[in-house]
């Protein structure tokens, strides 16, 4: 009777250890502790429903600069096909031309209106990545979830929206994806939790990136009006990229630090948002990509709570 107790004991130890640390305890080393107000303990790690999500979403990659006289142009045309497409096509804004800063991110000197400097690292470390053999041959220029048409990743604004038609007709869904955000103004730390569902792809070519995303800023713009250019003062740039919430550019690759004891993986990331930038106008964009195409195989985006 004494050894069946101390078995039973033993297993009902094993079984609440089991319960009280779930897979979420793997990977929490990845996170800045210091970013959540109260206890760590007590951190309230987020619960993912069964995804049920059938559709391919489009992140429209829009490469422009403030002295680009045809940026807005394509600029509109993006949000417009963001209105078309409500949550299914998602825009980022990229400042940074082929070789880096380049012509159209120049910051000039006051009396000057273009004195604001729209780049960060990573916006740079993409235009120096893609400015040979992508199509990347100048502002504007964008990319639709980095397929490649004809040999060419960069696309002409013109072809947007044929090319944004044809991959939501394909709907070629490879990998599943939805994320959660906790946010704690105290700290300004945003806690962002990725659950990844490899579909039809291996995991050793998923990479998960998550971009930091300021929703409008109005800053001087060179603007081209049949055939006067202008500057909008008062222009109203969107989507900006601001950063990737890991610093890495093309983020993290998947493999078994973040799988799950339900076969999904997950990915959590932390990131204090810069004092710059106003909470409630700044959204994360998550997207799943191939690591060596380039590809990128699903975004959603995630509002700041």
């Amino acid at each position: 009777m004494k050894y069946t107790f101390f078995i039973l004991l033993s297993l009902a130890l094993f079984s609440c250890d089991k319960v009280e640390f779930p897979y979420e305890k793997q990977v929490s080393s990845d996170l800045d502790s210091t970013l959540y107000p109260n206890a760590w303990a007590t951190y309230p790690y987020p619960v993912f429903t069964a995804n049920s999500n059938t559709i391919r979403n489009i992140l429209i990659e829009d490469y422009t600069g403030h002295t680009c006289v045809f940026c807005p142009a394509a600029a509109d045309l993006a949000e417009q096909l963001e209105d078309t497409y409500p949550d299914r096509v998602l825009v980022a804004s990229i400042h940074s031309s082929p070789g880096g800063m380049g012509e159209f991110q120049a910051v000039e000197a006051a009396p000057s209106e273009f004195t604001y400097d729209f780049t960060n690292p990573v916006g740079l470390q993409y235009g120096l990545t893609f400015q040979n053999g992508f199509g990347f041959v100048g502002n504007p220029r964008g990319t639709l979830n980095r397929i490649t048409f004809a040999g060419e990743m960069f696309q002409k604004a013109g072809q947007w929206t044929q090319k944004v038609s044809d991959i939501i007709a394909a709907n070629d869904l490879k990998v599943n994806l939805q994320a959660k955000i906790n946010y704690y103004d105290q700290t300004r730390g945003l806690f962002l939790h990725s659950e990844i569902d490899p579909k039809t792809v291996d995991i050793s070519e998923i990479n998960l990136v998550a971009y930091f995303i300021e929703d409008s800023l109005i800053s001087p713009q060179k603007r081209q009006t049949g055939s006067v250019t202008e500057v909008v003062t008062d222009y109203v740039h969107r989507n900006i990229h601001r950063a990737n919430l890991d610093d890495q550019a093309f983020g993290r690759t998947l493999s078994s630090k973040y799988l799950r004891s339900d076969g999904l993986y997950q990915v959590n990331m932390s990131f204090k948002i810069p004092d710059q930038y106003n909470a409630q106008n700044c959204h994360v964009l998550v997207y799943a990509m191939n690591k060596n195409t380039y590809e990128i195989y699903q975004v959603v985006k995630v509002d700041i709570p």
